[in-house]
């Protein structure tokens, strides 16, 4: 028997020529060795004390093997991560672009309901952002907003916007690179969310395919993909609970006599992103069904908070998911018997 680390991207390769080649192979989690490992006095690690690790923990049987998805989930998985790594690129890129605004043009804040809608970034490539330019091409301006908003921005909100750009204190060095910043990140905002709509486009058509439960709850096909492609077979978990402990959604335990008392946070262990699309879900299953309705309701009462209670209705949602998953059956509204 191999035994490896699920560290990165790094064993997928190896995993995948020892299968071909006939071994068997198990991938552990690193937080089962690192536990075994920090029980060591002297403070260590190298290679040969990380695989002794390895070897100690599968010999002793405390080891449990990683579940490596099948094809279909490998490439649901795939694309949900891709998803999620460029929704983060996006708003890393929108907050740069907000920071500079801010720079340039403080006084723009509040004019649009968003920093860079579609008009917006049609004015920022034909003519600019800063105010100085603004102010020296007014009448372009007024013809660029009203043809890329097909007239539906009010004159009032451009005339708004050219007034704040008078009178404005932002910064006035650079203005020329500071314009091709501007377009920059604006091709890159197209480009991103482009990729990402055509990264949902696939996702609803391969959840159409595999035809799951999960859809009969509501949510949408790009949430539901991912927590099928991040929870793999689901029916190997025993119990509704293992399976909330796979999401990290379980309550963590902090209670030592008299002198360690805690507030119980839960765990956070298991894949970040299922735990954010259970998490995401929560408002949908509020407003849809009544039954969570009540679970929402019952914490705000409570003075719990909103978000431990939008927790708590996640921690529902995943033992739901189990048990649909595990039944085969769709999601059905019917009242809890009396």
């Amino acid at each position: 028997m191999i035994a490896m680390e699920a560290t990165g991207q790094y064993w997928s390769a190896l995993h995948d020529e020892l299968q071909r080649r006939g071994y068997s192979c198990v991938v552990l989690k690193p937080i089962q060795t690192g536990n075994r490992g920090n029980k060591r006095i002297r403070k260590a690690k190298t290679d040969p004390l990380d695989s002794a690790l390895i070897a100690r923990t599968i010999l002793a049987g405390d080891a449990q093997a990683t579940l490596v998805p099948d094809e279909s989930i490998y490439e649901l998985r795939l694309l949900v991560r891709h998803r999620w790594r460029m929704i983060k690129v996006h708003g890393a890129v929108l907050r740069y672009g907000i920071g500079l605004l801010d720079q340039v043009f403080p006084e723009y804040d509040g004019i649009f309901c968003k920093p860079f809608i579609t008009s917006i970034r049609t004015l920022i490539r034909e003519v600019g952002l800063t105010p100085k330019t603004l102010n020296a091409k007014q009448a372009d301006v007024k013809k660029i907003l009203e043809k890329a908003s097909r007239k539906r921005l009010a004159a009032e909100t451009i005339d708004e916007l050219l007034k704040r750009a008078k009178i404005s204190i932002g910064t006035q060095q650079g203005e020329s690179a500071v314009n091709g910043q501007f377009r920059m990140v604006v091709d890159y905002l197209d480009f991103v969310e482009g990729q990402v709509k055509s990264i949902n486009e696939q996702l609803q058509e391969r959840m159409a395919t595999l035809d799951s439960p999960l859809m009969s709850l509501g949510i949408g096909a790009e949430v539901a993909a991912t927590i099928l492609a991040e929870s793999g077979d689901i029916a190997r978990f025993p119990g509704p609970g293992e399976y909330s402990a796979f999401c990290g959604l379980d309550p963590s335990v902090r209670d030592s006599g008299d002198s360690i008392r805690g507030v119980s946070h839960i765990s956070k262990r298991g894949s970040p992103l299922l735990r954010w699309a259970l998490y995401m879900s929560a408002p949908t299953m509020i407003t849809k069904h009544r039954d969570f309705a009540k679970i929402y309701e019952r914490h705000v009462n409570r003075h719990k908070g909103h978000r431990f209670a939008l927790i708590a209705v996640a921690h529902k949602l995943a033992r739901v998911i189990w048990r649909l998953v595990k039944d085969g059956r769709s999601f059905t509204k019917r009242p809890p018997k009396r």
